[in-house]
């Protein structure tokens, strides 16, 4: 037999120790909660920001900061520091580099704010012990796990993912100023792949800067980290901060495969766009708008046909607002509501009186209370007595006849915003609790409104023996491209899945009430604003209750007071909804105001008189 090759004493030397410390760290695919003891060697693939909470132990502020890490097992995990120990490693971790990771928790993943696929994640909370190891060849610098966006079209957002796919089209470089003061730059790219299915993704910062050169070409490019959420009725992306972009990447066979399908295929296909866009479509008729896929931007032109007075308010982030409603009507025979905001809403009301003639471009339509209404924008533009030929044909239409025709009303009007003499679709269907159930029941796939006469007879403040929570915390920070907040529910650490950070949140109200007149009672959910005129009390007075010396205990009592008290005008709405795969009716509270008592009595009186009418008193 041929003698061994001869080995360097010292290469056998190393390679014997490389194994034998290989063997001495637990694989990530292994890692489970049966494992208390454990030390593992990964690569820090993704490393999120340092952010700040409220602890609802004590109250004070806690800091939290995510990992992704990965080893030679190609299995990827979340790791989450907390308090001390995100003060003390968030400045000695970088991302890319590889470490040893000991003396952690592993705890069954969250699926709401854990983006990894691995079962388990670990928390770091007090005696984490992480040290620099040297640089593991085999480990990957990245794990890209792919979604096409054909199946990111059916994830509930919020949601993570990465994507690989072609750049198709891509925008400007656009740097702006948060509401925070921060100074901001993104990229907007658009990028489709093999499943005919394109979306808009938003880039920050150094890399939205590249030149635009980059980007042209139709480059395939990988993605890892893309916050999914839902906007202006589609979907669309936003690579974090943390995340990973890859452009033209090379040995990538998801990449190759997408390469050669747009060279062969790809160019000539016909997408389905994930992302709605609200650019501005031009002057358009409200007939056309009845039939147009929400949202849009358009341009209207139309007769003020009724007007409200101006309506101050202080919105939830703490601004005070101002904004006033006007009905528009059009050549079409119908009308829709707009809403001015600011210095536009505080004109004279003479300006808007005796028919005047309008021309509105920048107006964002929406659905909104089971119809459409529109919202002119900050940088829209509003014309009285315009001009042009189409102002001219809609002011002939209403001088010949128009003024007199019946209109039918885009728009449905809740009641809110400060009452006047606004022009608003036919009003809610005044009925009794039973009138209301029955008709609930009977609901199409248009949701309906009702208005009843009744008192509040109960909340539910417990179930099962349990304590119901009555309100929850809801993220305030301003929605891309808007002045509105998220609303989106926060976690124990104030973390918004939608908004991909921490910030201001405040407390809405959420309650099941139950309403009673003298024949019937409903269970109703109650959201926030109708909810707040239920108890007349706002969401943070119920927090401040709670939390008080009395407790849970004092709420409860608080509550039950309001019971049988003064007689509410609620406005019901009831539509479909499905549940577990079957369609039932829902109603909801979405509005509650102490009844006017002469407006009221005179509607009964005028009852009792038709009664009177139909059956008369038999004489004795």
């Amino acid at each position: 037999p041929k003698p061994a090759p001869w080995v360097d004493p010292r290469t056998r030397a190393a390679e014997v120790s490389a194994v034998a410390m290989a063997e001495q760290y637990f694989p990530i695919s292994e890692l489970s909660t049966y494992q208390a003891r454990w030390m593992i060697r990964a690569r820090i693939t993704m490393m999120g920001q340092l952010r700040s909470f409220s602890s609802k132990r004590d109250g004070g502020e806690q800091r939290v900061f995510e990992v992704h890490v990965l080893d030679e097992s190609g299995v990827e995990i979340s790791a989450s520091f907390f308090g001390g120990m995100a003060d003390k490693y968030f400045p000695l971790l970088q991302q890319g580099k590889c470490y040893t990771f000991s003396r952690g928790a592993v705890r069954i993943a969250n699926r709401q704010y854990n983006r990894c696929p691995h079962r388990y994640q670990i928390v770091f909370d007090r005696d984490a012990l992480i040290e620099e190891a040297a640089d593991v060849e085999k480990i990957e610098t990245v794990k890209f796990s792919f979604s096409d966006l054909h199946a990111v079209q059916s994830k509930a957002a919020p949601c993570t993912v990465d994507l690989v796919g072609v750049v198709t089209n891509f925008k400007s470089l656009f740097a702006f100023t948060s509401k925070e003061g921060k100074e901001l730059v993104k990229r907007e790219i658009t990028i489709a792949d093999d499943t005919a299915t394109s979306m808009v993704v938003a880039i920050w910062g150094e890399r939205a800067k590249q030149e635009d050169k980059v980007f042209e070409g139709q480059p395939v490019v990988c993605l890892k980290g893309v916050g999914i959420r839902e906007w202006n009725g589609g979907k669309s992306g936003s690579l974090m901060e943390a995340g990973v972009m890859k452009l033209r990447p090379s040995n990538m066979p998801e990449a190759q495969r997408l390469e050669k399908w747009w060279a062969q295929h790809g160019k000539s296909t016909s997408f389905t766009s994930l992302s709605l866009s609200i650019s501005q479509e031009g002057l358009m008729d409200l007939r056309t708008l009845q039939a147009k896929e929400l949202p849009c931007t358009v341009e209207l032109c139309g007769v003020v046909v009724g007007f409200k007075p101006p309506f101050s308010f202080t919105s939830q982030a703490g601004k005070e607002l101002v904004k006033r409603e006007i009905t528009l009507a059009d050549d079409t025979a119908m009308s829709m509501m707009v809403t001015l905001w600011g210095d536009r809403a505080q004109q004279p009301d003479a300006i808007f009186d005796n028919h005047t003639l309008v021309s509105i471009k920048g107006v964002i339509v929406k659905e909104w209370n089971g119809g459409r209404s529109g919202s002119l924008t900050e940088n829209g533009n509003l014309t009285f007595q315009p001009s042009t030929p189409e102002a001219q044909r809609i002011r002939d239409w209403w001088t010949q006849g128009g003024s007199s025709q019946s209109l039918t009303a885009l728009s449905q009007d809740a009641g809110a915003g400060g009452g006047g003499a606004g022009v608003a679709r036919s009003p809610a269907k005044a009925s009794t609790v039973a009138e209301m159930r029955k008709a609930a029941d009977q609901v199409s796939s248009q949701p309906e409104v009702y208005s009843i006469v009744s008192r509040l007879s109960f909340v539910q403040t417990r179930k099962q023996g349990e304590s119901q929570p009555l309100y929850y915390m809801a993220c305030q920070e301003s929605k891309p491209g808007t002045s509105f907040p998220c609303n989106k529910r926060v976690g124990e650490d104030g973390f918004c899945a939608a908004c991909n950070r921490a910030g201001r949140a405040v407390p809405r109200l959420n309650l099941r009430c139950k309403f009673s007149d003298f024949g019937d009672s409903a269970w109703m959910t109650t959201f926030n604003e109708a909810a707040q005129r239920v108890l007349d009390a706002s969401a943070e007075e119920t927090q401040a209750l709670e939390a008080g010396a009395g407790g849970r205990e004092a709420l409860e009592a608080s509550i039950r007071r309001r019971y049988f008290q003064e007689p509410l005008q609620v406005t019901v709405r009831a539509r479909l909804e499905s549940y577990n795969g079957e369609l039932r009716s829902s109603t909801t509270c979405v509005d509650a105001r102490p009844v006017n008592r002469g407006a009221h009595g005179r509607i009964m009186l005028k009852s009792i008189s038709e009664m009177l009418a139909r059956e008369p008193v038999a004489a004795f």
